[in-house]
C-alpha cells in the first residue's frame, strides 16, 4: 500500500530523525514522500541533519560547518547511527520515494545550492526531489542552475503576495505551515498546478482539518497514526 504523505525527516516518533533508519521505516510503511534537512560540512559535503549544531542529536558539540565529513562521523546519533549524508539517503530512497530537501542555514555556506544540486544531478534524481528553503534568494539561485529541478519556498502563512514569488522562481511547490493555510489560496493552487505541502501534521484534528482538501501533500512525525487515519475505514467512521 502506498501512502501519500511525507514522512518528515523520516520516523522521528520511533527512530532517530534524519537517520538511515528512520528513512528505511517510513518508505517502508509505504509513504511516497520524505522529507529531509540538510547542511554543509566543512569540506563542502551536503550532510543531514536538522539543525546547524550536532548538540541536540550527537554526543558531540559544534557547528557541523567548523567539522569536515570524515569528523562528523566519528559522532554518534542515538545509540548507534551517525550523520548520513546527502548522498547516502537519496542513494537509499532512489526508485522508491519522492525525496523533499530543505536547505537550512543557507547563508553559513558556500555554494550550497550547487552542492545540492550536483548531488542530485550524480544520482540521475531530478525527477524524484524538489528541494525547499526559507531562504527564497537561495531558492532564486537555485533556479540559475537549473530550469528543471522543482522548488518550493517555505512559509509560515500562505499570502496573495506569494503567488507573484512562485511564478518568479517557477515553482511547483509550496510549503506551508499547516494552520497558515486559507481553502482559497488552496484552491488557487489547484487551479495552477502548484503542490501545496503542509507542515507538520501530527494530531487527528489537525489530520480531520485537511480532510477537505484531498490536494494538500501532508507532512507527519506520527507516520502510523496517519496511516491508520487516512486509510483505515474504521478509524475514519468512528472519528466523522
Amino acid at each position: 500500500m502506498h501512502i501519500r504523505g511525507i514522512g518528515h525527516r523520516g520516523y522521528p516518533v520511533k527512530y532517530p530523525e534524519n537517520t538511515l533508519s528512520s528513512f528505511q521505516a517510513a518508505i517502508e510503511l509505504g509513504f511516497t514522500h520524505i522529507e529531509l534537512d540538510v547542511h554543509l560540512s566543512k569540506d563542502g559535503i551536503p550532510v543531514v541533519m536538522h539543525d546547524h549544531k550536532i548538540d541536540r542529536m550527537t554526543n558531540g558539540s559544534g557547528e557541523i560547518r567548523h567539522y569536515t565529513l570524515s569528523e562528523l562521523l566519528q559522532f554518534t546519533v542515538g545509540e548507534f547511527e551517525r550523520i548520513p549524508t546527502l548522498e547516502e539517503v537519496l542513494r537509499l530512497a532512489k526508485n522508491k520515494v519522492i525525496v523533499s530537501i530543505e536547505m537550512k542555514n543557507t547563508k553559513l555556506y558556500n555554494c550550497i545550492e550547487e552542492k545540492v544540486f550536483a548531488i542530485i544531478k550524480k544520482l540521475d534524481m531530478l525527477d524524484q526531489v524538489y528541494v525547499i528553503s526559507f531562504d527564497h534568494q537561495s531558492l532564486a539561485k537555485l533556479r540559475k542552475i537549473s530550469s528543471d529541478i522543482k522548488i518550493g519556498p517555505l512559509v509560515n502563512k500562505l499570502k496573495r503576495s506569494h503567488f507573484r514569488l512562485i511564478e518568479k522562481l517557477h515553482a511547483t511547490y509550496i510549503a506551508v505551515k499547516y494552520d497558515g493555510l486559507k481553502g482559497k489560496y488552496i484552491h488557487k493552487c489547484d487551479k495552477l498546478g502548484i503542490q501545496v505541502v503542509a507542515w507538520t501534521v501530527n494530531s487527528v484534528d489537525q489530520m480531520k482539518r485537511f480532510r477537505k482538501y484531498p490536494s494538500v501533500l501532508i507532512t507527519t512525525d506520527e507516520l502510523e497514526k496517519y496511516k491508520t487515519y487516512a486509510y483505515s475505514t474504521e478509524f475514519n467512521r468512528a472519528i466523522v
